[in-house]
């Protein structure tokens, strides 16, 4: 009987590992971003996010819908904007290439924030290729398996 359970155990783990990498290799791209509020920039007038996007597919991409949190220092969310940023992004990115571009946030703030914020839970909800195709993760559920 406790082969059996090992069996298993050791069964139930290497299926949990497998599919956490499987969920890891099926997500087309690697992407950061940093907030950045530098003055003399022709990128946005009050702040900005720099993103960094490496297509791993071999698609080009067309255009993107990047979805991302901001915070103060503290870790909570930020009064200056919505906490919550989706905007649709108009990026040409060929297979295997990565890119690193500004992202203006002016739209989506209410206020000058006094001091930079944090980003995080960064995603993309769609990925529209441009054979045509689309890869979709709305919630962000693959990218933070």
């Amino acid at each position: 009987m406790k082969t059996i359970l090992r069996l298993v155990f050791l069964l139930i783990t290497l299926i949990t590992f497998s599919c956490k990498s499987y969920a890891l290799d099926s997500v087309p791209y690697v992407m950061s971003g940093e907030f950045v509020m530098e003055e003399g920039t022709s990128d946005y007038s009050i702040c900005g996010v720099d993103l960094y996007l490496l297509n791993k597919s071999e698609k080009d991409i067309k255009r993107i819908n990047v979805v991302f949190f901001l915070f103060d220092k503290d870790g909570e969310p930020a009064i200056e904007c919505c906490n919550k940023i989706s905007a649709v992004l108009e990026e040409e990115i060929f297979a295997g290439e990565d890119r690193s571009f500004c992202m203006s946030l002016d739209s989506f703030m209410n206020s000058v924030p006094e001091e930079c914020l944090i980003v995080d839970y960064l995603y993309l909800a769609k990925i529209e290729y441009e054979d045509g195709t689309v890869w979709e993760d709305p919630y962000g559920l693959v990218a933070f398996k």
